[in-house]
């Protein structure tokens, strides 16, 4: 017997659940699998604790080579579901509609071919992979198996972003001008104390490719992105790029990046993001369009976004950055599943513009270490290494959508030209240098 439903059967077996649903009959559950559950599989879980439908889906397997030192093992124990260490082991022994990929980045490609194989549809989080070579083989995979695949990108499947970008493209704001987004967020010397985490490879030399930009603060990026897409499926790829990108941490990517460009149609960009900034501060984005600016502050609880047009009237779209739109990805892709018509918000392809970014800044990207006599070293709440006044500064550089160079810092190297023209594959060579060295 096979281990999954064929695609024809997930069809009959849909068209059973909306009769039933219509003849008020309740429906059957998503069978769901997770694949990491320390880390961000451990908060994924807690999400969907609080804020998923239990009516909805039934989890079926948890995988995870360490499982044992897991959160929740015990907890899932308790509640009868199975553990298993590898992904083929639980293939093996059970199948699943869902899989949720909470795993590190090097491990999303395969897990997510492996998934397909048996036929589950699936919500890999970010970044989909750390190529867009891969990306592209991943999306093709999906599709020849006939399966959904969404990517982990939870302001694309919140309704106020979605909201937004339909007045966006109804014309409502006008044309967009500028859109900027600023974070500063400390991290620790326990946030990098990872086998993957600030590197360009992991242990084993597969290809990571983490950074601040490509994963940490890569919402910010993606959503610049996603919300000027030509629908509500895509994201536009900008035509101009120039970055500074700078080293605080001593690892070996960057931790600070303040990026600027422009989309065909005449739309500027701006993003300044900092690990090594000596304030914690939440994402504040503004978004300027020709009727109206779009602006989002404060913690992930109250940050609303909100539009305020040049008549003066305002229009509220609501949180969207706090844990229940959060967990509107999981939702979202639970219901996606159980729906074969519904279609998934972010996908393989809503994410080729923000990869390609990311991409093209590691492969052309030029690095500079901060200045150590301006690092400070600090060890409340932990131990952790900070420039005093970056935040400050990077504040600055934001309201005023110049680069740090622009702005006549001691610290500032010049900006590194991105090519985005024609890129469509990374080749990453100073990557080839670390191996030969």
């Amino acid at each position: 017997m096979p281990l999954c439903r064929t695609i024809a059967d997930k069809k009959k077996n849909h068209r059973a659940d909306r009769a039933a649903q219509e003849a008020g009959i309740k429906m059957n559950k998503v069978r769901m699998a997770i694949a990491g559950i320390g880390g961000y599989g451990d908060y994924c879980l807690g999400l969907m604790e609080r804020f998923a439908d239990p009516e909805s889906y039934e989890l079926v397997g948890a995988i995870d080579p360490f499982y044992e030192r897991a959160p929740r093992a015990d907890k899932l124990r308790a509640a009868g579901v199975p553990l298993y260490r590898e992904l083929d082991e639980f293939y093996a022994a059970d199948s699943c509609e869902l899989l949720l990929i909470a795993s590190p980045i090097h491990l999303h490609k395969q897990q997510c071919l492996t998934a397909f194989a048996h036929g589950s549809n699936v919500l890999c989080e970010k970044p989909l992979a750390p190529i867009l070579q891969d990306a592209r083989e991943i999306d093709a995979a999906a599709r020849k198996a006939g399966v959904k695949l969404g990517v982990g990108f939870q302001m694309s499947f919140c309704k106020p972003i979605q909201e937004l970008k339909r007045d966006i493209l109804s014309g409502l704001l006008g044309k967009p001008l500028m859109l900027k987004s600023y974070v500063s967020w400390q991290r620790f010397d326990s946030y990098y104390n990872s086998p993957w985490k600030g590197r360009l490879r992991d242990r084993n030399g597969k290809l990571v490719l983490d950074s601040i930009i490509t994963n940490a603060t890569a919402h910010y990026l993606h959503n610049t992105c996603f919300v000027l897409g030509e629908d509500m499926g895509s994201s536009r790829l900008p035509v101009s790029l120039s970055a500074e990108l700078y080293n605080g941490k001593g690892i070996e990517t960057f931790d600070t990046a303040f990026l600027r460009g422009s989309f065909e149609g005449g739309c500027d960009f701006y993003i300044a993001v900092t690990h090594s900034g000596d304030k914690n501060i939440d994402p504040i984005l503004r978004y300027e369009f020709e009727n109206a600016v779009v602006t989002a502050s404060g913690n992930d609880d109250t940050a609303e976004i909100v539009a305020t047009f040049r008549d003066g009237s305002v229009k509220n779209y609501g949180a969207a950055l706090g844990e229940y739109h959060v967990a509107e990805k999981i939702r979202s892709m639970i219901a996606a599943t159980a729906d074969p018509e519904k279609p998934v918000a972010c996908t393989a392809q809503t994410i080729l513009p923000q990869l390609t970014v990311c991409n093209a800044i590691v492969e052309y990207g030029r690095v500079a270490p901060l200045p150590e006599s301006k690092m400070q070293r600090v060890t409340e709440p932990e131990p952790g290494i900070f420039m005093p006044g970056l935040a400050d500064e990077a504040w600055a550089c934001f309201e005023q959508a110049k680069l740090p160079s622009e702005m006549g810092y001691d610290w500032a190297q010049q900006p590194s030209v991105i090519p985005l023209d024609g890129y469509t594959a990374f080749g990453c060579p100073f990557c080839e240098k670390e191996e030969n060295a």
